[in-house]
């Protein structure tokens, strides 16, 4: 898992590095708006369908939560939620 989240944040390093290295502030800050308020939220959408399908995938392979909770590390209640779609954080 070390590597993999290396990995990725290289990849959000990387990103940053683009908008850090435009000469231009009015350039740069439209960089860092963009990734701030389109790709990165946009990223989180994403994320949270990649993390139910997953837990829907292992659902379908027959295992319990309490397994499933087990091997990811998560709660047995955060596993049926993330199955069933519901975000642990509500909107304002």
């Amino acid at each position: 898992m070390t590597d993999l989240r290396t990995q990725m944040a290289a990849h959000i390093d990387a990103a940053m590095a683009l908008a850090d290295d435009i000469a231009d502030p009015v350039e740069r800050e439209a960089a860092a708006r963009l990734l701030g308020d389109d790709l990165l939220p946009a990223a989180v959408v994403r994320v949270k369908r990649v993390r139910g399908d997953a837990i829907r995938e292992l659902r379908g392979q027959g295992k319990t939560l309490r397994a499933i909770a087990e091997l990811t590390g998560l709660s047995v209640p955060r596993v049926d939620q993330i199955s069933k779609g519901v975000s642990r954080w509500k909107k304002k």
